[in-house]
């Protein structure tokens, strides 16, 4: 197999479906898209169908000359209740998709968790609560004892950063509230969750790498002032370093501690014991989702709060947006392009991450684990998808990559996201990304898109 990795990727929620087949139990994205609170009434009940589809998938996905797919694991699946007995049935089926993946000679790339906590633990506080973090670890054991003689690549939590963030200050996630303190609690068990896992793997001294997915953002100001360079050390802290130094450093920045006290945060939940937990916890590579860079400019009023569009061209109000009370707020580029759901389309978004990475951290191993595009794909009179808009945009993001590692960068694979259309969190089914078109309509046919031709092309190029 080549050494770099060439894949694209998925999550057990969004494409799984079968949400009450073989003996799973809930989790709250289960609860939320079942309830009151989610107006559109779409869920992931049956999503991509990857639960009876999963060879066909992955056939597919070697067909493309892709030597690697990254897949979580649902909590749920392989414990119902979060914590005490194993469900056999949820093991078997993951066996199988790994086996799968072997058969096709694809590397399986494994997270542990992708968003959907379970339900029993978000009843008891979810990530704030520390037991949290706890069965998390235990669960992760149990992972990690069924398929480590299968699987040479893990990674604990994927976006610790991004999920805190969308449950606790955008709102648009599960618990739905807005409170920098309780996001700042829920981000540290997380982490710290990780850690106790990392921990675990390593003393049980089990082959293969294991890392995180966090999803960082080159941080950039239009203003070269004083007041703009300190924004963007603020924000720095705040998207990046406070995920990136703990999991590489064991420990969180002392800049970023100290802001957060001088912020009025509530810190009463660090414990001086667990300082050992994150300096047993330091990974052996880093999980990227890139998706954009991050523009920034001096506080001037107003309480901590995000928007996110969720929906998309529908939504009068566009672009993404974000205060941090005291910190900085996000800036836009006039000149720059947007995509239907307000965020940036910035042809040096990986490109820059990498040179931020090597710069801050040397030659950590790094993995993009996700970078993809949403919009809204439709079958033409032929019945194919041609996705010119997003070949375009991974044909700049990919060649970025290649220049970051001519320039040094130690990134040793790509994925993109995603493997086939699926499930996007509160968007719905609208919001396609894949490289293979799901028709929803006509019991989830797939369909490859232009950019899984390109793709296969980008591949065999640079192999």
């Amino acid at each position: 197999m080549s050494e770099f990795l060439w894949g694209s990727a998925t999550a057990a929620y969004q494409c799984e479906g079968a949400w009450n087949e073989d003996g799973k139990g809930l989790s709250m994205w289960d609860t939320y898209c079942h309830s009151e609170r989610n107006e559109g009434g779409i869920s992931g009940d049956v999503a991509s169908d990857f639960y009876h589809r999963y060879e066909e998938d992955i056939r597919m996905l070697a067909k493309s000359g892709q030597n690697a797919f990254r897949f979580s694991l649902s909590w749920t699946r392989i414990i119902p209740d979060g914590v005490g007995a194993v469900n056999q049935k949820g093991i078997d089926f993951y066996l199988k998709v790994i086996e799968t993946c072997r058969r096709y000679h694809v590397e399986p790339f494994v997270t542990i968790y992708h968003y959907d906590l379970p339900e029993s633990l978000y009843q008891k506080g979810g990530w704030e609560n520390r037991e949290t973090a706890v069965a998390f670890a235990e669960y992760a054991a149990v992972c990690f004892e069924a398929f480590h003689d299968k699987i040479n690549f893990w990674t604990t939590i994927n976006e610790p950063d991004y999920e805190s963030m969308c449950g606790y200050i955008v709102g648009n996630y599960p618990p739905h509230v807005h409170d920098v303190s309780r996001r700042s609690k829920a981000l540290y068990h997380m982490l710290l969750g990780s850690a106790m896992a990392v921990k675990i793997f390593r003393d049980k001294q089990y082959n293969g790498q294991i890392g995180l997915v966090y999803t960082p953002s080159s941080v950039q100001i239009r203003v070269d002032n004083e007041a703009y360079r300190q924004v963007a050390e603020n924000a720095e802290l705040y998207y990046n370093t406070a995920v990136s130094d703990v999991i590489v450093k064991g420990w969180f920045p002392e800049k970023l501690i100290a802001k957060m006290q001088a912020s009025g945060l509530n810190l009463d939940y660090v414990k001086a014991e667990d300082k050992a937990v994150f300096q047993a916890g330091i990974v052996d590579f880093l999980g990227v989702n890139s998706y954009n860079r991050v523009l920034v400019k001096p506080y001037t009023a107003g309480e901590s709060t995000m928007f996110m569009n969720n929906k998309g061209k529908q939504n009068k109000t566009n672009h993404a947006s974000s205060i941090i009370k005291g910190w900085f707020e996000t800036d836009f580029d006039p000149k720059a392009k947007y995509n239907p759901w307000g965020s940036e389309i910035y042809p040096d978004t990986i490109y820059d991450m990498l040179k931020d990475i090597k710069q801050m951290y040397g030659d950590i191993p790094v993995y993009i684990t996700e970078s993809g595009i949403g919009t809204y794909d439709e079958l033409n009179a032929e019945g194919k998808v041609d996705d010119d808009y997003r070949i375009e945009i991974l044909e700049g993001w990919v060649d970025g990559l290649l220049r970051a590692k001519a320039e040094g960068c130690n990134v040793l694979g790509y994925f993109i996201w995603s493997t086939m259309d699926l499930y996007s969190w509160i968007n719905g089914y609208e919001k396609r990304y894949g490289l293979v078109y799901v028709d929803y309509e006509h019991d989830c046919q797939r369909i490859p898109k232009k950019s899984y031709s390109w793709y296969q092309k980008k591949i065999k190029e640079n192999l």
